[in-house]
């Protein structure tokens, strides 16, 4: 009898729901590993294969470990260290499974820092593996996905076709990105389920589409590190029949989005912010994304107005710590600095609001007052500041 390669149903299934949990405009869904160890993994168009972050999961596991290899990746480090354990078998609710000839790639220590900055348990990525497979339908509205059968899978009336191209196992779609109502650029972007921004131009080379009105900060985490760049207002990206007015895009300053795992022959990638806009199907076997309006879809695009980036810490993750602060923002002039342990922020803590919540209310609006009390050298001091929009 030959063993099972991929993923696949039971027999005589052809679809099943698996709901998901959202964190950060990411898409996060358990996966079992050898039927023993159930993790949560974020849903990434974005890489090729299954990552687990910690390898103290696969020691426990007992995995094979056939390799080591070096990875250079997104951020302030050179490169990073992993190993590829083989004959894995990977697990998804509704019975779905991989087979035993999964491999899965082991990062030597927790680089990207997932459950710190999204503050919950997130061990893993997983992505081509499924939508190779698997026509995948993604609704953001009930926060649930459809894994559907490629055979037996109709598209409804109801969405809009996109073309999309699958080149080196990722999705490409073919938007217009307007600087203002003069200069703008058709671009071919990846459509990365796993990346929490709206749009991000990765042509540092080219800085004519950056606005003039920007500013410089941290604007991701990749595998390498903080990714550092640039954030501005764009007029307008039309995507097919859709256009959003006013999105906010992400620039990698040059160098610190380097060659990577989810690096392929690309301008730039449409993030979580702009995908849960719609509900979405992902069709790689006849080369179509297919797109219907989410309650989001009127939604402004807004990006932190406090200039400080905070994390969750802690065995429990019920910490708050300050990750970084931009140079004259209204949390730096307030004393705010990095390294700061944060107990509220406007009476609230992690007992009191999810972690996302907090993001939610330092992009509130402008003018909105904050009170933040917080620990340094063992002191509690407390201050406050009013949002300000700076882009």
């Amino acid at each position: 009898m030959s063993q099972q390669v991929g993923f696949d149903f039971p027999p005589d299934v052809h679809k099943t729901h698996i709901p998901f949990e959202r964190y950060n405009n990411l898409i996060v869904i358990p996966v079992t590993i050898n039927h023993s160890l159930t993790l949560k993994f974020i849903l990434d168009t974005g890489v090729q294969y299954p990552i687990l972050t910690e390898k103290v999961f696969g020691d426990y596991l007992g995995l094979d470990y056939t390799r080591n290899i070096t990875i250079q990746g997104p951020g302030d480090q050179d490169s990073i260290k992993a190993r590829i354990a083989q004959q894995v078998s990977l697990s998804l609710p509704g019975g779905v499974e991989s087979g035993v000839n999964q491999a899965l790639l082991v990062l030597e220590e927790d680089y990207l820092e997932l459950k710190n900055n999204l503050g919950t348990d997130v061990f893993g990525v997983i992505g081509y593996d499924i939508f190779s497979r698997f026509i995948v339908e993604i609704n953001y509205d009930d926060s649930y996905i459809v894994l559907h059968e490629p055979r037996k899978y109709r598209p409804r009336g109801a969405y809009k076709k996109i073309p999309m191209k699958v080149v080196n196992t990722k999705p490409y779609i073919e938007v217009t990105l307007m600087k203002n109502e003069k200069e703008g650029r058709r671009m071919h972007l990846m459509v990365d389920s796993g990346a929490s921004h709206a749009v991000l131009v990765d042509n540092p080379e080219d800085e004519s589409l950056i606005p003039e009105q920007n500013i410089t900060s941290v604007i991701g985490r990749g595998l390498g590190g903080n990714i550092n760049g640039y954030l501005g207002r764009m007029t307008s990206i039309k995507i097919g029949k859709f256009e959003f007015e006013e999105p906010i895009a992400t620039f990698p300053i040059e160098g610190d989005y380097g060659a990577a795992i989810k690096r392929g022959s690309r301008n730039g990638t449409i993030g979580g912010e702009l995908l849960s806009r719609f509900n979405v199907v992902f069709d790689y076997f006849s080369s179509n994304l297919y797109l219907k309006k989410s309650s989001m879809y009127n939604k402004g695009f807004e990006h932190d107005m406090s200039g400080m980036n905070i994390v969750a810490y802690g065995e429990k993750l019920n910490e708050l710590k300050v990750s970084s602060v931009r140079f004259d923002s209204p949390a730096f002039q307030a004393g705010i600095r990095e390294g700061d342990h944060i107990e509220t922020i406007n009476g609230y803590s992690l007992e009191s609001l999810k972690f996302s919540e907090f993001s939610s209310l330092l992009r509130m609006k402008p003018g909105k007052k904050i009170v933040v009390r917080y620990i340094r050298d063992g002191e509690v001091q407390k201050t406050s500041f009013k949002l300000e929009r700076y882009i």
